[in-house]
């Protein structure tokens, strides 16, 4: 797959959707409704510039994403708040389901980049990768 290029929330927006299929498919999920947590992930050894300082301690602070369950929509503003700067991967798996219901969990890094460095580019849909 090609690098990304291009970034934007209509096109993250697509990309997590698209991780979320292949999990429905994976694991033959029927659901409605899709529900999303954050869980920011802190790497050692990793400098933060000044937009993932921002991401980090006003974004994804604790006090906004602990225990809280976002919409597709929430998620998206929230991660794309400096797009095309998006997060440098995101892993995404599914956290728990009940009938109508199916709730995943986005662990995310801190450090914010260009499409063309975002991880994951050869699932075709960075910087999701399916965990």
């Amino acid at each position: 797959m090609e690098r990304a290029t291009q970034m934007d929330k209509v096109i993250f927006r697509t990309h997590l959707l698209r991780a979320l299929e292949e999990i429905q498919r994976r694991d033959q999920l029927q659901y409605e409704e899709i529900y999303l947590l954050i869980d920011p992930v802190h790497e050692p050894g990793t400098s933060l510039n000044g937009a993932d300082e921002m991401m980090r301690l006003v974004v994804l602070a604790p006090d906004n994403v602990a225990h809280r369950q976002f919409t597709v929509d929430e998620a998206v503003n929230l991660l794309c708040w400096h797009a095309p700067l998006v997060p440098l991967w995101i892993d995404v798996s599914l956290a728990a389901s009940e009938r109508k219901k199916a709730v995943f969990q986005l662990r995310c890094s801190l450090r914010l980049r260009k499409p063309t460095q975002l991880f994951h580019a050869e699932t075709g849909h960075a910087p999701f990768r399916i965990v």
